[in-house]
Order: C-alpha cells, then sequence, then structure tokens
C-alpha cells in the first residue's frame, strides 16, 4: 500500500494497523506486558462499564472492506481489551459512495462474532 502512494500521503487504513499491531507486538521495544491496561468507564447512568478507547466503524464498508474489519475488531478487541464498539445508522460514510448501503458496518461486525463467537457478550 505504501509503495503506490506518494511519499507525502498519510498511510492508509490498513498500513496505520499495521504499525499499531507491530509497535503493540513489541516490534518498537513495547511488550504486549508493557502495554498500559486501558482505562474503565461507566457509560452514563447505566451500570455497563466500557473501555477508555472506542473502536469506530464509520469507514467499514465504503473506505474499508471487511477484511480490514476483521483485522481493526482483532488488534483492538483481541490485542488490547476494547469493549466499546462505535456504529451508528448511517454508517458507513461517505453516504454519497456508490456502494453505501445502510448497516453494513454492522454486518461486518456480525461476521467477525460469527468467526469469534468467544466474544460475543463481551463487548458494548
Amino acid at each position: 500500500e505504501a509503495l503506490s502512494k506518494p511519499a507525502d500521503a498519510a498511510p492508509g487504513p490498513m498500513l496505520r494497523l499495521s504499525l499499531l499491531s507491530a509497535f503493540a507486538r513489541g516490534a518498537y521495544g513495547m511488550t504486549t506486558a508493557a502495554r498500559p491496561k486501558l482505562a474503565m468507564r461507566t457509560l452514563g447512568s447505566s451500570n455497563l462499564e466500557v473501555t477508555e478507547a472506542c473502536l469506530g466503524t464509520m469507514t467499514w464498508g465504503v473506505q474499508n472492506s471487511e477484511e480490514e474489519a476483521h483485522a481493526q475488531l482483532d488488534y483492538a478487541v483481541k490485542e488490547c481489551g476494547v469493549n466499546f464498539i462505535d456504529t451508528a445508522e448511517l454508517y458507513p460514510v461517505p453516504l454519497t459512495a456508490p456502494e453505501w448501503r445502510a448497516g453494513k458496518t454492522e454486518e461486518f461486525i456480525g461476521s467477525w462474532l460469527s468467526a469469534n463467537p468467544e466474544w460475543r457478550g463481551k463487548g458494548v
């Protein structure tokens, strides 16, 4: 991916994810054990405990493929402990993209949960 873009272009989502994963796995001197644990917060006035970091899904289905969404879920949920996933009725964006279809992000989460049933019920 990086080879197909100008040198000054921002890295694409998979390259960013790869860099973050490499960092988390210790490629840059930080081991998984050294990575700080995500802080938890109570969600509003509920009794739900969520991680401070939330995984956003607004680009899944238009700007990111299902494979990329699954890689992001693997990293955020399995490796970093994120239990809070943001979805919305109008995701993915942009709404003007020809391939836009409401609910695509939820379908990607559903297919990931089908492949990873042990994580069902652990997220918010």
